[in-house]
């Protein structure tokens, strides 16, 4: 009887730390991917300001 219970809390523990890793993975997957589109909007903006800045330099 204890072995059973002891079986099923194993596999319960095992169950939690399985789903926790794949929470994390999942988690780590779209923080990566919305740094990822930070970083291209930033590079754009950049860019944008410094097309901005030239055009402003070069006057009318």
């Amino acid at each position: 009887m204890i072995g059973l219970f002891l079986s099923q809390v194993i596999l319960f523990i095992a169950a939690g730390l399985i789903g926790f890793a794949v929470g994390w993975r999942a988690f780590a997957i779209m923080a990566g991917a919305r740094t990822r589109a930070e970083e291209r909007e930033n590079d754009e903006l950049r860019h944008l300001l410094t097309d901005a800045q030239v055009r402003r330099a070069r006057g009318p």
